[in-house]
């Protein structure tokens, strides 16, 4: 397939980030509707016990997401920074390391995870009534995680190389098979929650391969001989620090929520959570694909030297964040109630997701602000900044705001902690916005 190259340099702002924007929110969002699918057909056809393993299982599975992340993101954006800066053998050889490391790590996930398995359910908190089906899901998504972890590197090393749109249709080949084969496993054959995870894990097959040949094959990234620098390769990881942080702070909240829901409602709490977070998620990935979007435009100017440029991207993603945030809180309190249902047919279940998702609804608002500032900060190679504000919203302000909130208002205080966090975090993206030097 013949890709046009967009020039990161001289082309219009608004043209790059459209052209970056369009294909990443589409193909994010289908990778994320083929979730909330898998969500549904496992909610219909399994139960709300099954949709509460899965919550339990994820925590697990953003860690693994959180370290290769660090790997893919950080190698990304030196490599294209050496890209704008003209030095193309630098820039290969971090291409070269950032594939290599992350190959070695998601091989020691295999390894580690499956080795166990019998205990893993455990410790993340499920009880007799759903630990064999977190354990089932879990055994299966792990043998797929070289493949996941590949794929969303493969994906941004692809759009630095000025090809925005290619990734994107083989994600929605991806995410087709995983819908058809998660109403084959699932629903034809009665295979529960296990049919569930045979088809997320299968559905990256296609991803993986189509996107290795692309790069081989269409664009100017070379596997070279590796020169490890251990310097450098710290380097990329500390680049790559927020992004680690976020998952792994997300993963480590919902592990604490999921605890706190299991200790004061039980297995149908964790199941309206997940219905909850499941709704959020469609927003949630689209604030994430628009800031994605100027992460390349972003690290290849720093590289040039184009501080306008960059500030421009910055602006434009912001804004853009800004009014889809606001989108979200208007559909979210007019059809919460309807989309719960679509999950389950439970009606406690479905009256407690609606009444975390009004009050979750209020922190899309500022979310994608936070987002976007946290990628931003990565992209023109600043991570501390990046780690700080990741953290803050996915973590250290939602755990401040869990401790206290209750207190004052119940269970309520639960829901209004990602409000809370929200709003600070902005607080502390406003300030080191105004501290930037570039």
């Amino acid at each position: 397939m013949k890709s046009r190259k967009l020039d990161l340099g001289k082309d219009s702002i608004v043209k790059i980030f459209i052209h970056y924007a369009v294909p990443s929110v589409l193909g994010l969002l289908t990778m994320s509707t083929a979730q909330i699918i898998d969500g549904i057909f496992i909610g219909r056809f399994v139960g709300a016990e099954g949709l509460a393993a899965i919550n339990l299982a994820w925590p697990l599975v953003m860690v693994f997401s959180g370290i290769s992340l660090m790997i893919g993101i950080g190698g990304s954006t030196l490599a294209n920074i050496g890209r704008g800066g003209g030095d193309d053998q630098k820039a290969d050889n971090l291409y070269t390391i950032t594939i290599l490391a992350l190959a070695v790590f998601s091989a020691i996930v295999v390894m580690l995870g499956l080795g166990m398995l019998r205990f893993i359910p455990l410790i993340l908190g499920a009880d007799d009534s759903i630990e064999l089906l977190v354990q089932n899901y879990l055994g299966i998504i792990l043998i797929f995680a070289p493949l996941f972890m590949m794929t969303f590197t493969q994906d941004l090393f692809i759009r630095g190389a000025g090809h925005p749109v290619f990734p994107v249709i083989v994600m929605i080949l991806g995410s087709i098979t995983n819908i058809i084969f998660d109403f084959l496993l699932v629903v034809q054959f009665g295979l529960g929650i296990k049919g569930a995870a045979w088809a997320t894990g299968t559905s990256q097959v296609i991803p993986f391969v189509a996107m290795l040949f692309f790069l081989i094959f269409k664009t100017d990234w070379k596997f070279v001989k590796p020169v490890f620098r251990i310097r450098e390769f710290a380097r990329m990881c500390y680049n790559g620090v927020s992004e680690f942080v976020d998952e792994t702070s997300i993963g480590v909240s919902v592990y604490i929520f999921n605890l706190v829901l299991m200790n004061r409602i039980g297995a149908h709490g964790v199941a309206a959570y997940s219905i909850a977070a499941y709704t959020g998620e469609i927003f949630g990935i689209t604030f994430f694909a628009t800031a994605q979007a100027i992460h390349a435009g972003v690290s290849f100017n720093k590289g040039a030297g184009e501080i306008k440029r960059i500030k421009g991207f910055r602006n434009l993603a912001l804004f853009t964040n800004l009014g889809l945030g606001i989108i979200a809180f208007v559909l979210l309190q007019i059809f919460r109630e309807q989309a719960a249902a679509i999950f389950v047919k439970d009606p406690d279940v479905i009256a407690l997701a609606s009444e975390i998702t009004f009050y979750y609804s209020f922190a899309m608002i500022l979310m994608g602000l936070n987002i976007t500032a946290a990628m931003f900060f990565t992209a023109i190679d600043k991570p501390a900044q990046s780690a700080l504000i990741a953290m803050s919203r996915s973590l250290v302000m939602l755990l401040i705001g869990l401790l206290i909130l209750p207190m004052l208002f119940g269970n309520t205080g639960i829901w209004l902690a990602f409000l809370f966090a929200e709003t600070v975090t902005l607080l502390l993206a406003i300030f080191f916005f105004r501290r930037d030097r570039m």
